[in-house]
């Protein structure tokens, strides 16, 4: 019965290993539900002839196993350490190729930028000598003067390392005062490509001052404060060095974080415009070496062409003589015919004569002398003097190079007038006056400004006052002064009058329209109306409106 079951157990075991082995393997696959214990028949009576106990046997099984649990134990450890060790090393070989790939990048990307850069500045000096330059080539060559490394003056073979670079240079700031919106917008663009391509530091450096001064975080930036409080401050700023306004800037801070009563908004103010100033005096610095550096490249150049005129003079004078010439002329080859002294005009008989050889003498002393001066001067043309147009053209580049108050605009738009019929339009033609104007606007912070805006969220600006400045230096009678009158504006609706300035010929009417609001005519408020060198002036500021509480 015994046997029975275990042949229906085999039966079984046989039956589940063929269903479980689908590739018709004979391999044994025991099933878990499987409980009975193997017992090994033949280790067990060779063990029984060895005249070992059960327990015996037991325990040689258990330390067989411990022993089998403790080796695999460490082969699991050795296995797991092997592991983590391959798995460090593939670690470390992807980060050296990281590492490589970084490096090759970075010099890429170094390389082009470098490219980038070297091309800009070739850009630059092609479109200079072609006489098309840009608003950034300017400021490229006055960075290649600064950047100029002195050299021995025998270095200086010729003059090409200057070719395109003999221009006019102006100081970067007022360069950067005297561009229109439009300019400064192209020009920040193109500074801030400059300022990435270059790696060096310290020459960087002088683009991002160019940037800070074309940006110019203070303009506008002031609500709080009276825009004559920001002139007052930039008047006192502007004169100072780089070390003096570094100095002013760290007592400031430290007078901040002192905690003392004092004006936080002024303070806070004076060092945000410390910072502008700052990067102007570091480019008055650049502009001063500039000129340095110009100034030695045109002493050697004047030199060489002195060496160069000097060599071919001696060239000259090592010459042989030509054969002594006859002092008479000769009829074949010489007109017009020579005349004797008796035959010559009575006012022409005092004059002094020379024979060839005495020419020549005179020639080559004069020669002489030259060789023995140190400097040859150059010789320029007669200069041309300035036409009248030219002058006025003079007179508004000068106004224009003048700085704007954070709150100035420039207004230079006039109203269309009618036929203008004068008396004088017979004897002279008449022209219309050039001119460089202002507008100055800001911010009216009344109850209601206050309650519904802020600084991050002003109110809209509102006009606050004009200046004019009217250039007339061809009147034919500078004593008689131009006149100005407020007139109604047709177009304006009571918003907007017209102001329009007359004088003498040749200069015809010119006029523009403004904000109609009353003016403050008092001196502390910056009336100023005046006469003088051909340039009438008209500052005013219109009157503080008044609100109610």
């Amino acid at each position: 019965m015994e046997r029975a079951r275990a042949e229906d157990r085999g039966a079984d075991r046989t039956k589940r290993a063929r269903w479980e082995s689908p590739g018709g393997t004979r391999e044994m696959v025991y099933a878990d539900d499987d409980t009975d214990t193997f017992h090994w028949h033949k280790k067990e009576a060779l063990d029984q002839r060895a005249g070992l106990s059960r327990g015996e046997v037991e325990r040689r099984e258990a330390a067989r196993r411990a022993d089998a649990a403790r080796e695999f134990e460490r082969l699991r450890m050795r296995r797991a350490a092997r592991e983590r060790a391959q798995a460090e090393r593939d670690e470390e070989r992807a980060r050296r190729v990281r590492a490589a790939d970084a490096a090759a990048m970075s010099d890429w990307a170094a390389r082009e930028d470098e490219f980038l850069l070297e091309q800009a500045k070739n850009r630059a000096l092609i479109r200079v000598r072609e006489q098309r330059a840009k608003k950034i080539d300017l400021l490229l060559i006055h960075q290649l003067w600064w950047e100029r490394v002195p050299r021995a003056e025998e270095e200086y073979d010729s003059d090409e390392s200057d070719a395109g670079m003999d221009i006019a240079l102006t100081e970067p700031r007022a360069f950067v005062q005297a561009l229109t919106p439009e300019e400064r917008d192209e020009l920040r663009t193109d500074l801030a490509s400059l300022a990435h391509w270059e790696k060096d530091a310290r020459k960087s450096g002088v683009w991002r001052d160019l940037l800070l001064l074309c940006e110019d975080p203070a303009r506008g930036d002031e609500p709080r404060l009276d825009p004559s409080i920001i002139a007052d401050i930039d008047a006192l700023l502007a004169d100072k060095t780089a070390s003096e306004l570094e100095t002013l800037q760290a007592s400031i801070h430290a007078k901040l974080q002192s905690g003392e009563p004092l004006d936080v908004e002024y303070w806070e103010s004076m060092q945000r415009r410390i910072v502008v100033w700052l990067s102007a005096a570091r480019l008055r610095a650049v502009h001063e070496v500039v000129l340095t550096n110009r100034i030695t490249a045109l002493q050697r150049r004047q030199r060489r062409e002195a060496r160069r005129q000097t060599q071919d003079m001696e060239e000259q004078l090592d010459e042989p003589p030509p054969a002594a010439q006859p002092d008479t002329w000769d009829a074949a080859e010489m007109e017009p015919r020579g005349m004797c002294q008796a035959d010559l005009p009575w006012d022409e008989r005092e004059l002094p004569a020379r024979t060839w050889a005495e020419q020549r003498a005179a020639l080559v002393a004069a020669r002489r002398r030259i060789l023995a001066q140190p400097f040859v001067p150059k010789v320029r043309a007669s200069a041309v003097p300035p036409q009248p147009l030219a002058r006025a053209d003079e007179m508004v580049r000068r106004e224009a190079l003048k700085a704007m108050d954070v709150a100035e605009e420039a207004f230079n738009e006039d109203v269309s007038l009618a036929a203008q019929a004068f008396q004088w339009q017979d004897k002279y033609r008449a022209r219309k006056p050039r001119y460089f104007n202002r507008v100055q606007t800001g911010y009216e912070w009344n109850r209601y400004n206050q309650t519904h805006y802020d600084a991050a969220n002003p109110p809209p600006k509102l006009v606050q006052g004009y200046k004019f400045n009217i250039f007339y230096p061809d009147l034919l009678d500078p004593m008689q002064a131009p006149t100005y009158r407020v007139l109604p504006d047709p177009e304006g609706e009571g918003e907007t009058v017209l102001l329009r300035f007359s004088a003498g010929p040749p200069y015809e009417d010119v006029a523009f329209r403004i904000v109609n609001r009353d003016w403050d005519f008092s001196f502390k408020r910056g009336f100023r109306c005046s006469f003088d060198r051909g340039v009438l002036q008209l500052y005013f500021h219109f009157k503080r409106l008044k609100y109610r509480k």
